[in-house]
């Protein structure tokens, strides 16, 4: 039985682990194991860990979390792009 709050664990379960990737190849593997974070809770639950941190003066940290978060909406992207190719 899932939870949303179980759920909601998981999802920041997996975000953490994208999030910690050293690479970009790396994080493309966690989005594939994780496909979760390719929807748009995950994108909420992101800018709001992006939100904080630029509240506690953590620019840097913010800015690299951007960078992940726009690698997440491009992915998005490119998956809704071949899925408009295949149905037509």
């Amino acid at each position: 039985m899932t939870t949303e709050s179980s759920h909601h664990q998981a999802l920041q379960a997996a975000l953490d682990a994208f999030i910690q990737t050293p690479s970009m190849e790396e994080a493309l593997k966690v989005l594939q194991a994780y496909p979760d974070l390719l929807t748009d809770q995950a994108d909420i639950l992101l800018a709001s860990i992006i939100t904080s941190a630029r509240q506690q003066g953590h620019e840097i940290t913010a800015q690299a979390l951007d960078e992940r978060r726009d690698f997440i909406r491009n992915v998005r992207e490119d998956i809704e792009q071949k899925e408009k190719q295949v149905c037509h």
